[in-house]
Protein backbone atom coordinates (compact mmCIF):
# COMPACT_ATOMS: atom_id res chain seq x y z
CA UNK A 1 0.00 0.00 0.00
CA UNK A 2 1.15 3.52 -0.77
CA UNK A 3 1.86 5.96 2.04
CA UNK A 4 1.72 9.30 0.29
CA UNK A 5 -1.48 10.89 1.64
CA UNK A 6 -3.28 11.32 4.94
CA UNK A 7 -6.01 8.90 3.83
CA UNK A 8 -3.49 6.25 2.80
CA UNK A 9 -1.65 6.65 6.10
CA UNK A 10 -4.84 6.13 8.13
CA UNK A 11 -5.70 3.03 6.08
CA UNK A 12 -2.20 1.62 6.50
CA UNK A 13 -2.22 2.13 10.27
CA UNK A 14 -5.58 0.34 10.53
CA UNK A 15 -4.23 -2.50 8.38
CA UNK A 16 -1.07 -2.89 10.46
CA UNK A 17 -3.15 -2.95 13.63
CA UNK A 18 -5.69 -5.27 11.98
CA UNK A 19 -8.41 -3.02 13.40
CA UNK A 20 -11.22 -1.26 11.55
CA UNK A 21 -12.82 0.25 14.67
CA UNK A 22 -10.17 2.88 15.50
CA UNK A 23 -10.81 5.50 12.82
CA UNK A 24 -11.22 8.45 15.18
CA UNK A 25 -8.36 7.34 17.44
CA UNK A 26 -6.02 6.98 14.44
CA UNK A 27 -6.68 10.50 13.18
CA UNK A 28 -7.38 12.28 16.47
CA UNK A 29 -4.83 10.59 18.71
CA UNK A 30 -2.13 8.43 17.14
CA UNK A 31 -1.23 10.73 14.23
CA UNK A 32 -1.53 13.88 16.38
CA UNK A 33 0.73 12.38 19.07
CA UNK A 34 3.29 11.50 16.40
CA UNK A 35 3.17 15.06 15.06
CA UNK A 36 3.66 16.45 18.56
CA UNK A 37 6.74 14.19 18.92
CA UNK A 38 8.12 15.37 15.58
CA UNK A 39 7.76 19.01 16.45
CA UNK A 40 9.31 18.59 19.90
CA UNK A 41 12.23 16.37 18.84
CA UNK A 42 13.23 17.29 15.29
CA UNK A 43 15.23 20.32 14.21
CA UNK A 44 16.10 19.82 10.54
CA UNK A 45 16.62 22.20 7.61
CA UNK A 46 13.17 21.62 6.16
CA UNK A 47 11.69 23.10 9.32
CA UNK A 48 13.50 26.42 8.88
CA UNK A 49 11.33 29.34 7.84
CA UNK A 50 12.03 33.04 7.55
CA UNK A 51 9.71 35.91 8.30
CA UNK A 52 9.98 39.65 8.70
CA UNK A 53 8.59 41.14 11.89
CA UNK A 54 7.86 44.82 12.28
CA UNK A 55 9.47 45.69 15.60
CA UNK A 56 7.71 48.86 16.73
CA UNK A 57 6.59 47.95 20.24
CA UNK A 58 8.09 46.31 23.31
CA UNK A 59 6.31 43.04 22.45
CA UNK A 60 5.41 41.37 19.16
CA UNK A 61 3.56 38.10 18.55
CA UNK A 62 5.43 34.92 17.66
CA UNK A 63 4.79 33.73 14.11
CA UNK A 64 2.39 30.86 13.44
CA UNK A 65 4.00 27.46 13.91
CA UNK A 66 6.95 28.89 15.87
CA UNK A 67 9.09 26.31 17.67
CA UNK A 68 12.54 27.82 18.19
CA UNK A 69 14.71 30.75 17.07
CA UNK A 70 17.59 29.96 14.75
CA UNK A 71 18.76 33.55 14.37
CA UNK A 72 17.16 36.96 14.73
CA UNK A 73 18.42 40.35 13.64
CA UNK A 74 17.39 43.92 12.91
CA UNK A 75 17.93 44.88 9.27
CA UNK A 76 18.76 48.51 8.60
CA UNK A 77 19.62 49.15 4.97
CA UNK A 78 22.06 46.37 4.13
CA UNK A 79 23.39 46.08 7.68
CA UNK A 80 22.34 43.26 10.01
CA UNK A 81 22.31 43.93 13.75
CA UNK A 82 22.03 40.59 15.59
CA UNK A 83 19.60 40.43 18.48
CA UNK A 84 20.96 38.70 21.57
CA UNK A 85 18.77 36.32 23.54
CA UNK A 86 18.28 37.04 27.24
CA UNK A 87 16.24 35.11 29.75
CA UNK A 88 13.19 37.01 31.03
CA UNK A 89 14.84 37.49 34.43
CA UNK A 90 18.07 38.78 32.83
CA UNK A 91 16.05 41.28 30.83
CA UNK A 92 14.11 42.40 33.91
CA UNK A 93 17.32 42.96 35.87
CA UNK A 94 19.26 44.72 33.09
CA UNK A 95 19.30 48.47 33.42
CA UNK A 96 20.35 50.46 30.39
CA UNK A 97 21.05 54.13 29.96
CA UNK A 98 17.99 54.49 27.75
CA UNK A 99 14.52 53.00 27.94
CA UNK A 100 14.05 53.32 24.17
CA UNK A 101 16.28 52.89 21.14
CA UNK A 102 17.37 50.25 18.64
CA UNK A 103 16.58 46.84 20.17
CA UNK A 104 19.69 44.81 20.99
CA UNK A 105 18.12 41.88 22.84
CA UNK A 106 14.97 39.79 22.94
CA UNK A 107 13.31 37.23 25.14
CA UNK A 108 10.23 35.07 24.78
CA UNK A 109 7.28 35.47 27.10
CA UNK A 110 4.41 33.10 26.36
CA UNK A 111 3.46 33.70 22.73
CA UNK A 112 5.34 36.98 22.31
CA UNK A 113 8.82 38.34 21.76
CA UNK A 114 9.87 41.10 24.14
CA UNK A 115 12.56 43.56 23.04
CA UNK A 116 15.09 45.63 24.94
CA UNK A 117 15.29 48.51 24.76
CA UNK A 118 11.77 49.34 23.69
CA UNK A 119 11.92 50.41 20.01
CA UNK A 120 12.01 54.17 19.52
CA UNK A 121 10.69 53.81 15.96
CA UNK A 122 9.70 51.03 13.57
CA UNK A 123 12.42 48.50 12.75
CA UNK A 124 12.49 45.54 10.39
CA UNK A 125 13.32 42.34 12.25
CA UNK A 126 14.30 39.24 10.29
CA UNK A 127 13.62 35.97 12.06
CA UNK A 128 14.91 32.59 10.89
CA UNK A 129 13.12 30.00 12.99
CA UNK A 130 12.16 26.37 13.25
CA UNK A 131 8.53 26.01 12.25
CA UNK A 132 6.28 23.05 13.01
CA UNK A 133 5.42 20.78 10.12
CA UNK A 134 1.95 21.25 8.69
CA UNK A 135 -0.40 18.89 10.52
CA UNK A 136 -2.10 16.28 8.36
CA UNK A 137 -5.85 16.62 7.98
CA UNK A 138 -8.65 16.26 5.45
CA UNK A 139 -7.53 19.57 3.94
CA UNK A 140 -3.76 18.93 4.25
CA UNK A 141 -3.24 15.57 2.58
CA UNK A 142 0.55 15.51 2.86
CA UNK A 143 3.57 17.34 4.23
CA UNK A 144 7.36 17.07 4.04
CA UNK A 145 7.59 14.18 6.52
CA UNK A 146 4.88 12.03 4.93
CA UNK A 147 6.25 12.67 1.43
CA UNK A 148 9.90 12.01 2.25
CA UNK A 149 9.89 9.89 5.43
CA UNK A 150 6.56 8.05 5.70
CA UNK A 151 8.01 5.44 8.07
CA UNK A 152 8.20 8.12 10.77
CA UNK A 153 4.45 8.63 10.66
CA UNK A 154 3.62 4.94 10.32
CA UNK A 155 5.82 3.63 13.15
CA UNK A 156 5.13 6.63 15.37
CA UNK A 157 1.38 6.12 15.05
CA UNK A 158 1.72 2.35 15.59
CA UNK A 159 3.78 2.93 18.73
CA UNK A 160 1.15 5.31 20.15
CA UNK A 161 -1.63 2.92 19.12
CA UNK A 162 0.07 0.03 20.92
CA UNK A 163 0.26 2.09 24.11
CA UNK A 164 -3.42 2.95 23.74
CA UNK A 165 -4.55 -0.61 23.08
CA UNK A 166 -2.50 -2.33 25.75
CA UNK A 167 -2.20 -6.10 25.50
CA UNK A 168 0.02 -5.73 22.43
CA UNK A 169 2.88 -8.19 22.37
CA UNK A 170 5.80 -6.39 24.09
CA UNK A 171 8.15 -7.60 21.36
CA UNK A 172 5.97 -5.98 18.68
CA UNK A 173 5.68 -2.78 20.75
CA UNK A 174 9.46 -2.69 21.15
CA UNK A 175 9.98 -3.19 17.41
CA UNK A 176 7.60 -0.36 16.53
CA UNK A 177 9.27 1.93 19.04
CA UNK A 178 12.73 1.05 17.70
CA UNK A 179 11.65 1.46 14.07
CA UNK A 180 10.15 4.86 14.93
CA UNK A 181 13.34 5.97 16.69
CA UNK A 182 15.47 4.66 13.80
CA UNK A 183 13.38 6.53 11.22
CA UNK A 184 13.78 9.78 13.21
CA UNK A 185 17.54 9.23 13.60
CA UNK A 186 17.89 8.48 9.88
CA UNK A 187 16.22 11.78 8.97
CA UNK A 188 18.47 13.72 11.36
CA UNK A 189 21.60 11.93 10.11
CA UNK A 190 20.71 12.57 6.47
CA UNK A 191 20.05 16.21 7.27
CA UNK A 192 23.42 16.62 9.02
CA UNK A 193 25.27 14.87 6.18
CA UNK A 194 23.58 17.06 3.57
CA UNK A 195 24.83 20.18 5.35
CA UNK A 196 28.51 19.28 5.07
Amino acid sequence: MALSTYTELKTSIANWLNRSDLTSEIQDDFIKLTEADLNSKLRVRDMIAQTTITVNAETENLPTGFLQVRDFYILSGATKYPLRYMTPSQMDSTKGTSNTGVPVAYTILGNTFRFMPKPDTSYSGVLNFYKSFDALSASTATNYILTNHPAIYLYGALFHAANFLGGIDPVRLGKWEQMYATALERLELNDREDQF
